[in-house]
């Protein structure tokens, strides 16, 4: 148990991201980070990814329906 811990203690602070990550465009690498948010939500709420980007959809109407909070005129 304690090599586990100092294994995950030494992982900590280091990228997931592959090493060739650095030679990727910015839309790329941000189109990367967006899949594996999916995924680490399909994984959450144990829904499929399609189901995540609906549910993603779904909030973003919501949010321009009823903003967080409302602009005064002044």
């Amino acid at each position: 148990m304690a090599i586990i811990l100092e294994d995950l203690g030494k992982a900590k602070g280091k990228t997931i991201l592959p090493h060739e990550s650095s030679r990727m465009s910015g839309k790329d690498l941000i189109d990367m980070k967006l899949h594996a948010a999916h995924e680490i939500l399909a994984e959450v709420f144990g829904i499929t990814v399609v189901e995540v980007e609906e549910m993603i959809k779904q909030r973003s109407k919501e949010r321009m329906l009823w903003p967080e909070k409302f602009e005064s005129d002044r």
